[in-house]
């Protein structure tokens, strides 16, 4: 796909919306309930199915909600279950209905973080102009909204999100990282 096309799929910033009832009924029902937004308005790209609706298992929608009701979650999910997947829905739905967040992304390789970008940027691509916000800024490591939201994602470094508020950290393969990395982070 081309760059050109790529923009083409982003809302522009700072763009009235007008919605019809059905439409904010919808909005209201995705601002109130990340599982309702990613099960009704969340595309993925599966490996061999290409682009298929999310649709969460039950322990998908119990990482979903434990993410939602507690601060602090460490999950410690097989490989290849859809967790990086459900993660990059949740970190998407929780930067547009949430106004001037920071959610970090840190990987313990630079690759990861952007898979994890990827899949946000393709989920948010999909979605419909009345739920997503308008964006400010978009490019490999982050995406602003102009909601005042923005996902940035990184290596896990010592200095990774140094000096930022951050309102969500999302830590992807942490147990990989090195441990005076770890410590130091």
């Amino acid at each position: 796909m081309s760059k050109q096309k790529d923009f083409e799929k982003l809302k522009a910033p700072n763009q009235p919306t007008t919605y019809s009832s059905e439409q904010l009924q919808e909005f209201v029902a995705c601002a109130k309930d990340p599982i309702y937004f990613m099960e009704n308005y969340l595309f993925i790209q599966h490996a061999t199915r290409g682009k298929i609706p999310f649709t969460a298992y039950e322990f998908q929608k119990e990482l979903i909600r434990t993410y939602w009701q507690n601060r602090n979650t460490i999950a410690m999910i097989p490989r290849q279950s859809g967790k990086t997947t459900t993660a990059a829905g949740y970190l998407l739905w929780y930067a547009m209905f949430n106004p001037d967040v920071t959610v970090l992304i840190a990987a313990n390789k630079f690759r990861a973080a952007s898979e994890i970008m990827l899949k946000i940027k393709y989920a948010y691509e999909e979605l419909p102009n009345f739920i997503r916000p308008g964006v400010e800024s978009y490019n490999v490591q982050s995406i602003e909204f102009d909601n005042g939201s923005r996902i940035l994602a990184t290596t896990t470094t010592p200095d990774s999100g140094r000096g930022m508020a951050i309102s969500l950290l999302y830590l992807d393969e942490f147990a990989f990282v090195k441990p005076t990395v770890a410590s130091a982070f």
